[in-house]
């Protein structure tokens, strides 16, 4: 069997959508003869803990963790925040009455800490990755980012060990969305796309999550970049549904200032008066305030149940039992090629999904292929499909994806490609 170095931020016991991806393919790389080797952080500044995550590592997966430095004691003792507070998943957007301290730390953020705050992790990956890899022996080394930093860590690492490098994208690099509201200087926009040139050029093989950022990457490099999508474990779905009192939509994760609710938001106000007292509205997750604020504001505000993020496990069930699955595609530029890890655990679960973004986006692609659900453009209103996906629940009327489609997003699948991958590298 080979072995293969997979370099990664996230790792078990961190949480949330960015472990998932690595870790699933930890689990399913041995059944494809390729023996994973973990290098991550000892102490990461996670945006959430989930240990049982713990369980899906493979008992023969060996786990490195090297030291990190991070700036976020420095940005808590700034704001005045306890030193374990962990920092807001929308700690780089704008927001309303803004202090003079927060643009400061966004401004040191963007310019200092280039490409991310995750630099300090650089010199230690490079230092402890070299004495693993004389140890181990890995065949080769397979990196996945976001913090992208740590692609420029795994490209010294291979250079210095001369081995073949994969590196992995799961987001844009610096046409990612988010950048819009970074404000930096000339030199830093300078530094950030050199970097993210010299990596893309010195890989021996890039790959991403979706064709339309393959076809960014593919216009600043002469490397080969594949195509492998965020996927779903089945072993993480194996729920019987319930039937729920009420009609019951869900959304889990994250939600940003740029993932308008405006029109979902009108749609649910035009219901007739006895479907919207036979709807719940579960959100589930992390809400930017502007987010907030619009739920607040709607006539619906009553049908809304928020809660906190919670485990994995919990999460999977929710959206099994749900009677339909709200998708928000950040409503900004270079958001075609926008897939995040939700989508396929949504088509995982077989249910109705309602999705705002662009309508000949690669997520709307999809759900046009598993006849899931229907992508509506931002703002527009899309109560007739809230309405015929009730009545088929009221009437309990089957609903019908295509499943074989669908298993073509398996996370075992996805691996088999990646070990293809690295079968044809070495």
């Amino acid at each position: 069997m080979k072995k293969v170095l997979l370099i990664t931020y996230y790792w078990p016991p961190a949480g949330g959508p960015g472990v998932q991806r690595v870790l699933k393919f930890a689990k399913y790389l041995p059944d494809f003869d390729w023996q994973p080797i973990i290098l991550t952080v000892k102490k990461g500044n996670f945006p959430s803990i989930d240990t049982e995550l713990e369980k899906e590592i493979p008992e023969s997966c060996k786990v490195f963790r090297t030291d990190i430095f991070e700036p976020f004691e420095f940005y808590n003792s700034l704001k005045g925040n306890s030193s374990k507070e962990k920092i807001s998943t929308f700690v780089l957007n704008k927001s309303k009455n803004e202090k003079l301290i927060d643009k400061a730390i966004r401004w040191i953020r963007a310019n200092i800490f280039v490409p991310d705050a995750k630099i300090g992790w650089i010199k230690h990956m490079v230092n402890e990755g070299s004495k693993i890899i004389n140890i181990e022996k890995p065949d080769l080394i397979f990196s996945s980012s976001p913090p992208h930093s740590l692609q420029i860590g795994a490209m010294k690492l291979a250079a210095k060990t001369n081995l073949p490098w994969v590196a992995d994208f799961r987001d844009p690099w610096t046409d990612a969305f988010w950048q819009k509201d970074i404000r930096r200087i000339p030199f830093s926009i300078y530094r950030d796309k050199n970097y993210e040139k010299s990596v893309l050029n010195s890989a021996n093989s890039i790959i991403t999550i979706s064709k339309s950022i393959a076809k960014d990457f593919e216009k600043n490099t002469h490397t080969k970049v594949n195509t492998i999508s965020n996927g779903f474990d089945e072993d993480d779905f194996r729920y019987t549904k319930k039937r729920n009192p009420k009609f019951s939509i869900c959304y889990t994760g994250t939600l940003g200032k740029d993932q308008s609710l405006s029109g979902f938001i009108k749609s649910l106000e035009s219901l007739p008066g006895n479907i919207k007292e036979n709807t719940d509205i579960n959100f589930i997750g992390s809400f930017h305030p502007t987010i907030m604020d619009m739920i607040s504001a709607s006539q619906t505000k009553s049908i809304f149940h928020i809660k906190d993020s919670v485990l994995h496990s919990e999460s999977t069930r929710l959206i099994s039992n749900a009677d339909m699955l709200l998708l928000i595609i950040p409503d900004t530029k270079n958001n075609k090629g926008i897939l995040t890890g939700k989508i396929f655990e949504y088509l995982a679960t077989k249910n109705p999904i309602l999705g705002y973004g662009p309508i000949d986006g690669d997520a709307a692609e999809i759900l046009n292929q598993t006849n899931c659900g229907k992508m509506f453009e931002h703002g527009d209103k899309c109560t007739e499909y809230i309405l015929q996906t009730f009545a088929n629940w009221e009437k309990e009327i089957p609903f019908n994806p295509d499943s074989d489609f669908i298993s073509q997003y398996s996370r075992k699948s996805l691996t088999q490609a990646l070990a293809r991958i690295f079968s044809e590298m070495t």
